[in-house]
């Protein structure tokens, strides 16, 4: 009987395995399960702050500035214009001269005597004219005194210079000095702390460990904070000594810069006061003077009519000798003469009369003239004041503005150095609290991936070992089965038989 034809199942099975060598195996071991159990970890946010705020200083600094920026034009500048406005160039002047005469007209005297016709016996003579009248005038001349006052100018008596530089001259030199004394003994007492922590470190076995440096990293930390608070205290003090001083230096100079210009004004107002009663006493002198030159015309003029009388008198005897001379010629005529004679008399008491009027009426027309040539002198001299006080007055304003734009101009800039110290030190005072914050989160970093770090350490450490996997190769045989065993164990003996016999 014979069996199917098949293939025969391989009676053979070889098997490779590669392994680690055991004395590296655990920490593969170890390396992937910590690892994973990393991996499974979930994230862990940063509770911190990351940003620094502004600083008080720097927020007072921004509140100063604002309200500077929108505070307007300082109030020194609106009165240095207001005061700069007023300085207007001097107008049309009040004095007018007024055009003006004595007033007096003279009158037309008529011919009040009209003589009749005398008989042939009568020759009136010539009465030759022995009187000649003559030009009377004023003696008086007025002499023009110019005012003799001119006013001074102020000086400037206070000049401040930079706010800077005045603030430096006051700064103490030694004030570093003791501020660097302070920084070595801070720096001595840190020293000895960090040797405090490494001695503490080493008693505990963690030397170079996390902890310590977390306690070192706080240490130096608080060592900066110190020193910076050390060298602002410091430098504040010496700030606000030198600005104490620099203010009583201030007040000093202002102080000096004021009694300067009072004594100048009080100088200015004598001179004035002065000049005034030399104009008061020119303008007495010059009254008494017309006063004079008043009287001396009224007597000219009384003697002028003097003369006049008495060459009417001269007439009159002239007049009487030819009415004698009449009365002897002709007997006849006597009657006439008297009427003439009466006529005659009539008329020279109305020429008289006529006369008299007149002459009051010029010394009437001389008096009111001499009234407004005073007037006019006086016009002219309130004029000449009034031109003074304007020049006065313009001065004044125009030193007040400039002494108004130099103070607006000092107090902006003191305003504008004073907030820019304070943002100064609020900057500094924000860069260092920055620092501390990425400090802290630095730290938050470095302590939330230790365990990677110290992973990576620990695969590096064994990435460096030199490792040879180790193969072992296993060889596996079919064994027969029972039937076979017992086939093969009666052939065998078959042929042992065999071979024995």
């Amino acid at each position: 009987m014979s069996g199917g034809g098949g293939s025969s199942a391989p009676t053979e099975t070889t098997v490779t395995n590669t392994d680690l060598p055991d004395y590296v195996e655990p920490y593969f071991k170890r390396l992937l399960q910590r690892g994973e159990a990393d991996s499974l970890q979930g994230y862990t946010p940063y509770g911190g702050q990351r940003l620094a705020y502004f600083s008080p200083d720097e927020l007072t600094s921004q509140a100063m500035t604002r309200g500077f920026a929108t505070a307007g034009t300082p109030q020194e500048f609106t009165d240095a214009s207001a005061r700069y406005g007023s300085t207007q160039a001097y107008g049309t002047p009040q004095y007018q001269a007024g055009s003006f005469d004595s007033g007096y007209s003279a009158g037309d005297v008529g011919p009040t005597y009209q003589a009749g016709l005398a008989g042939p016996t009568y020759q009136a003579g010539n009465l030759g004219q022995d009187y000649r009248g003559r030009q009377i005038q004023s003696s008086y001349r007025p002499d023009v005194r110019g005012s003799q006052y001119m006013a001074g100018m102020v000086g400037d008596s206070y000049q401040p210079i930079g706010y800077e530089q005045n603030l430096q001259r006051f700064m103490s030199p030694y004030q570093q000095n003791v501020i660097d004394v302070e920084k070595r003994e801070a720096r001595r007492q840190s020293g000895i702390m960090s040797k405090g922590i490494g001695d503490a470190a080493t008693a505990q076995g963690s030397l170079g460990g996390y902890r310590e440096a977390i306690q070192q990293a706080e240490r130096e930390r608080n060592l900066g904070q110190q020193l910076g608070d050390i060298q602002t205290r410091g430098s504040q003090a010496a700030f606000q000594s030198a600005q104490q001083q620099l203010a009583a230096e201030r007040a000093s100079g202002l102080g000096a810069a004021q009694f300067g210009l009072q004594q100048f004004q009080a100088g200015e107002g004598a001179q004035q006061t002065q000049e005034q009663l030399m104009q008061a006493a020119f303008q007495a002198g010059e009254q008494a003077r017309q006063q004079a030159a008043s009287l001396g015309l009224t007597a000219e003029q009384q003697t002028e009519a003097s003369r006049q009388a008495q060459e009417k008198f001269a007439q009159s005897g002239f007049q009487l000798n030819q009415q004698a001379l009449q009365a002897q010629g002709a007997q006849g005529l006597d009657a006439y003469k008297a009427q003439q004679a009466a006529m005659q008399a009539q008329g020279a008491q109305s020429l008289q009369a006529y006369q008299a009027g007149e002459q009051a009426k010029q010394q009437a027309a001389k008096l009111g003239l001499t009234a407004q040539q005073q007037e006019e002198a006086a016009r002219q001299a309130q004029e000449k004041f009034s031109q003074s006080a304007y020049d006065m007055s313009n001065r004044f304003n125009l030193a007040s503005a400039q002494g108004l734009m130099s103070a607006g101009r000092d107090i902006n800039q003191d305003a504008i150095s004073r907030i820019q110290a304070l943002q100064g030190i609020g900057s500094q005072q924000r860069a260092l609290q920055q620092a501390g914050l990425d400090i802290g989160y630095e730290d938050f970093m470095r302590q939330r991936d230790f365990a990677q770090s110290q992973l990576g350490l620990f695969g590096n450490l064994l990435r460096g070992v030199p490792v040879q996997p180790q193969q072992r190769v296993s060889t596996f045989q079919q064994q027969p089965g029972l039937f076979q065993q017992a086939v093969g164990a009666g052939l065998s003996g078959l042929g042992l038989y065999r071979g024995m016999g």
